[in-house]
């Protein structure tokens, strides 16, 4: 039952939690982004785009260069968050070593692929010409590996006494 956590968690990272907040430009607007969506309010309106709908604006030539880029990498990272999420659901009753592994190593690779789309937008210190970046939903992330490594021996320990 104590697996489910490790799901619930992944669950909330891919849906809810806000992986980068953003200022574009000069202060012309801010905005969050989580894995599947991206809010932002600036001077032209308040949008919310699901990650689909950035992939046709990609597919159509609407954005190019680094932000093009930027996106298909953020894409990336979401499908590796989004496989290891389901494998953390189909594995939830196993009971080896490699089952915390297998998901730490997913979570940080897509870690490393949403920090390369943040750098490929708003260059190697997170700000540039197009805003600033602030990942802190992305540092999140290796910390629930963390708590993820020291969840697994505290679920061994519980398991192994009678």
């Amino acid at each position: 039952m104590r697996r489910y956590i490790v799901f619930f968690v992944l669950c909330l990272i891919f849906f809810i939690l806000p992986l980068q907040v953003f200022i574009m430009g000069d202060f012309t607007g801010i905005g969050v982004q989580g894995a599947v969506y991206r809010y932002q309010t600036s001077g032209y309106g308040t949008y919310f785009f699901p990650i689909t709908r950035e992939i046709v604006f990609v597919l159509n030539g609407t954005l190019l260069g680094r932000t093009a880029l930027s996106v298909l990498l953020w894409v990336a990272g979401t499908v590796l968050l989004a496989c290891t999420t389901i494998f953390a659901f189909l594995h939830v009753h196993d009971t080896t070593e490699n089952y915390y592994r297998q998901i730490s190593y997913g979570l940080i690779a897509s870690c490393g692929i949403y920090l390369g789309s943040c750098i490929a937008q708003y260059g190697f210190f997170f700000q540039g010409m197009s805003g600033i970046s602030l990942p802190v939903g992305i540092i999140a992330i290796p910390c629930w590996i963390v708590v993820l490594y020291y969840y697994r021996h505290t679920s061994d320990k519980i398991r192994e006494t009678p």
